[in-house]
């Protein structure tokens, strides 16, 4: 269930930036937790998980 006050931070945000700047924000968080995973978890397989995200967040084309 998505909090409200969240929402509203985050329409703000995007607001402020843009749609597509948002998405690529996420995308790079994306890949950050993929490496942070990676580096000091040694966690592979979750590294995946978020690398497939960030790519499938790249694939989203907005003009907004």
């Amino acid at each position: 269930m998505m909090h409200k006050e969240y929402m509203e931070i985050v329409e703000g945000l995007v607001d402020k930036l843009t749609l597509s700047t948002i998405l690529e924000m996420l995308e790079r968080i994306c890949h950050k937790k993929a490496e942070n995973l990676r580096t000091h978890w040694q966690d592979e397989n979750t590294a995946k998980l978020w690398e497939k995200a960030a790519r499938q967040i790249e694939q989203i084309n907005v003009d907004i």
